[in-house]
């Protein structure tokens, strides 16, 4: 796919939430007033080592839920287009949004001022506060609030997700521990570089999952089980 391509496919997925998101607003407006509970305003942030089948989970997890599921892909897309950024941005409580950004993005201490990274947390805020959403990747965990969502890191051990992507993309076991080791690096080096934390610290988490033995149904039951009890509340039906 094209750069092109991919940009009006981005473009396409972030105008779309904007669209579910002022229906949810209407609705919220109708005669027939919708009770909002912990669960509308909850999120999950998923951090996955590579070849440990994330994207797949968080996938899963969103369509059990009935949420939105935000990729890698879309919240960069999202943070690097001033347009979406601000659209998005706009919809956000501007109280809450300048009480929560105030501290997440002018701690000098905590935090680079550097200007994608600002925008990547305005974005990803954004989305965690309009709730009912799974978060992959950027560093979400590090971002939220901890008391309204759930952080959740999966990870299986190297030589499965070696095998995983040899048998997955055909490919030889040198190029396939290349490729998982080279991504597993970036993702650490980002993590480390915009929050200096290490990635793999299972105390940035409340659930840590080795995904090795387990499926991916398990898995997304596994994170919701544990939602709910920290919600203290059962999922909608």
């Amino acid at each position: 796919m094209s750069y092109a391509e991919e940009h009006v496919r981005w473009e396409g997925l972030a105008n779309n939430q904007m669209r579910l998101w002022n229906e949810k607003e209407k609705d919220g407006q109708s005669s027939k007033p919708h009770t909002i509970t912990r669960w509308d305003k909850a999120f999950i942030t998923i951090s996955r080592a590579y070849g440990a089948r994330g994207f797949r989970i968080g996938q899963l997890v969103a369509t059990k839920l009935n949420w939105e599921i935000y990729s890698k892909n879309i919240v960069e897309h999202i943070a690097e287009t001033a347009k979406l950024r601000d659209q998005i941005i706009s919809d956000f409580d501007e109280k809450k949004r300048l009480a929560n950004l105030s501290q997440m993005i002018f701690d000098p201490s905590a935090y680079t001022a550097d200007k994608y990274y600002r925008h990547l947390v305005q974005v990803i805020l954004t989305l965690a506060d309009h709730g009912r959403a799974v978060i992959l990747g950027r560093g979400a965990n590090f971002i939220t609030n901890r008391n309204k969502g759930l952080h959740v890191r999966v990870t299986a051990s190297l030589e499965s997700r070696i095998k995983r992507y040899e048998e997955k993309e055909r490919v030889s076991y040198r190029d396939a521990r290349k490729k998982v080791v080279s991504m597993d690096r970036e993702r650490a080096d980002f993590i480390r570089h915009y929050f200096h934390q290490d990635i793999d610290d299972p105390t940035q988490y409340e659930l840590v999952i080795n995904v090795e033995e387990l499926t991916n149904e398990q898995v997304a039951d596994m994170i919701i089980h544990a939602l709910e009890i920290k919600l203290s509340e059962k999922r909608p039906e």
